[in-house]
């Protein structure tokens, strides 16, 4: 960290070696997507809440130089002095802002993950988002199939009937510039109000990206606490504080709105499901270096899986 003559500090990051057990070669592609994607997510999200994201940012790539130059931010949210009161009031702060990024005219081509393409960015995707959107029922059905019927106890007519309504009633009627990573690590709070940074931009749906915040809060993150990379933060040590950033974040983002908060639901729920499912998955999987990291060994993995059903089997939409 480096400070200026103008009284405030700029963080300075080199990228990572190594990540989840793999060295990381030098791509020159795929680093100018990622910054130049942080930088423009930065520029539109100071447009919309003036210095939610840092506003001084540059980088710089080079096979023998990389790195990256931003305004300093603050610490992450310390969820041990949070109170429930203000995490609520965090969260609404933050659903607020999602939901006034969703109304942005985005003026990038494509769909999905930005990469930077003859001196622009643009979206990876180039097929209609909305049809690449409706495709992932497919997705969901061939999941489902699978899980319906694995040697495990569930009410699996329950989870069946919402998991065809959710499908039925889905509606992406907008795609916008959105974040995939609200992590409370990413989190800061200064003077009372909510920062962000290390954002992971997508050209996506908002509300699907939505409803993975709020099942990230309410159940990923409370529940990942066996996983090498969560480990450190002790998520499951304050669930009452997450639900509270998560409950607030539904406030601010559906703003009363009647249509708004089933759209969320129903992604929230999406988002549940696949949790469930993915963990199924790695189970009948060879793990490897990089699961056991992202989410901890076999006997953890495994401990999950009931929890996740029976919160799918009890999820409510209102």
């Amino acid at each position: 960290m480096a400070k200026l003559s103008r009284s405030h500090f700029l963080v300075i990051r080199f990228p990572k070696k190594q990540a989840y057990g793999k060295t990381i070669p030098f791509d020159r592609q795929e680093l100018l997507s990622e910054y130049g994607g942080n930088g423009f997510y930065y520029r539109q999200a100071n447009m919309i809440m003036s210095g939610i994201c840092p506003d001084e940012y540059d980088f710089y790539v080079d096979s023998e130089l990389t790195y990256t130059i931003e305004s300093y931010m603050g610490q992450s949210i310390n969820l041990s002095v949070t109170d429930s009161f203000k995490a609520r009031d965090y969260g609404m702060q933050l659903g607020e802002f999602f939901r006034k990024m969703e109304n942005v005219k985005l003026n990038l081509e494509g769909f999905g993950s930005l990469i930077w393409k003859d001196g622009k960015l643009e979206g990876f995707y180039k097929e209609d988002p909305l049809k690449l959107m409706a495709d992932e029922k497919d997705k969901f059905h061939s999941e489902w199939s699978r899980l319906r019927e694995a040697k495990l106890s569930f009410d699996r007519s329950s989870i069946e009937g919402k998991l065809s309504w959710c499908l039925e009633k889905r509606s992406v009627s907008s795609i916008s510039l959105t974040n995939q990573d609200t992590s409370p690590e990413n989190l800061i709070i200064r003077d009372g109000r909510v920062h962000l940074i290390d954002p992971r931009p997508v050209i996506y749906s908002g509300v699907a990206a939505a409803g993975n915040h709020v099942n990230n809060y309410k159940t990923l993150f409370p529940t990942y606490d066996q996983a090498p990379r969560y480990i450190k933060n002790q998520f499951h040590m304050h669930k009452d504080v997450l639900y509270a950033l998560a409950t607030g974040f539904e406030e601010g983002y559906t703003n009363g709105l009647v249509e708004q908060k089933k759209a969320l639901k129903i992604e929230q729920f999406l988002e549940l499901f696949s949790l469930c499912y993915g963990n199924y998955d790695a189970l009948q999987k060879e793990s490897n270096t990089e699961t056991y990291l992202r989410m901890g060994d076999k006997q953890a993995i495994e401990s999950r899986i009931p929890i996740y059903l029976r919160e799918l089997e009890t999820f409510e939409f209102k």
